[in-house]
């Protein structure tokens, strides 16, 4: 009896459509690093920037402790529902913006499932990808999941505004105007770099694309530069974070939210930018090959967490582009410069791959 409940609790604790969304790289994973990362990007930028403390809280720990002393203040601290709102939506919003943000873990392939040797061979034939002749470890297989990531992606500007607009804050609005400015550029030169990439690959499957074994960052690197820099603007990484500009807009979209609620919008642009690390590491990175099974999903998930890292410690070492410059920056050299990826991808997809 007991050993058939074990089995059953394996089952279904190591299947694929709830390991990934819910385990590993999914919720519980991406809510350690959160608080890692924000851990790390403080620690970075003190250290850098010689703004050291005199204070330690679990000093052996390096401080972590504190994170979490932070996390509980803010779940614990009342929510403030400002006069003249509709509370419903505003209470709302953020959690829309978290769900949207989080969508994509159930496409992105962080693994390929072994026919045996793996706690995930048992479902190799549910998921099995005839294009790779092999398992894939994603939440829901589909060949087209470099597709449904971008769409999904896109969408989380929509719900940004739409946050900023429930506030009825003059200062969200001018953020949720920035975003909407943004957003036209950095899903541009996204969407470029990531095509310019399937052209080389013949192929909108991340999992083929890791399976080639030549990473995209040999290929095209380009691509990959244009990708990182889309991948920044996109997550309100420094030197551009101009949504949220603390000494312009107080915190652009999210100035009317406390508590928990303020948790949340703080959690959207981390798990945003962790979703855009996982599809680097797959696109440019080489992904979990040549492992398989869950060290191939560490392995991958680990260069996404080094790429995270870089991210967050830029806003040690630059200070924030206005929007203006931003926007220039985009259309004016970056955008030229990502269709020359598009001729370089379809060159060497014509001539090579």
């Amino acid at each position: 009896m007991i050993g058939n409940l074990l089995s059953l609790i394996r089952f279904y604790f190591f299947y694929p459509s709830f390991f990934v969304v819910i385990i590993f790289p999914g919720l519980l994973f991406t809510g350690i690093l959160l608080l890692t990362t924000i851990w790390f990007e403080r620690k970075a930028a003190a250290r850098v920037q010689m703004r050291v403390g005199p204070y330690y809280a679990s000093k052996k720990l390096g401080g972590y402790l504190q994170l979490i002393a932070d996390a509980l203040k803010f779940v614990f601290s009342e929510v403030i529902i400002p006069a003249g709102v509709n509370e419903t939506l505003f209470v709302i919003a953020p959690i829309l913006l978290l769900l949207v943000s989080i969508l994509p873990f159930a496409v992105i392939p962080v693994s390929v499932i072994p026919q045996s040797g793996s706690v995930f061979s048992i479902y190799y034939h549910d998921f099995y990808d005839p294009n790779v002749g092999y398992g894939v470890l994603a939440g829901i297989f589909t060949c087209y999941n470099l597709l449904l990531i971008l769409a999904l992606e896109s969408i989380y500007p929509i719900f940004v505004i739409f946050l900023a607009w429930v506030t009825n804050n003059r200062f969200a609005i001018v953020g949720a105007v920035r975003e909407t400015f943004l957003s036209v550029s950095y899903d541009a030169l996204i969407l470029i770099a990531t095509f310019s990439v399937a052209i080389e690959y013949h192929t909108l499957d991340l999992a083929v694309i890791v399976q080639k074994g030549v990473p995209g960052v040999i290929v095209n690197p380009i691509a990959a530069f244009i990708f990182i820099v889309g991948m920044l603007i996109g997550s309100s990484r420094f030197p551009f974070d101009i949504v949220e500009a603390e000494t312009e807009l107080v915190i652009g979209p999210y100035t009317e939210y406390s508590g928990f609620l303020f948790v949340l919008t703080m959690a959207g642009s981390y798990v945003g930018n962790f979703i855009y690390s996982l599809v680097f590491a797959d696109l440019f990175l080489g992904g979990w090959y040549p492992f398989s099974g869950l060290p191939g999903a560490a392995f991958m998930t680990f260069k996404a967490v080094l790429l995270l890292f870089f991210s967050v410690f830029l806003r040690s070492v630059y200070g924030r582009y206005r929007i203006d410059q931003a926007l220039r920056g985009s259309w004016k050299y970056l955008f030229p410069l990502s269709l020359i990826s598009l001729i370089t991808g379809t060159l060497v997809g014509y001539l090579w791959l």
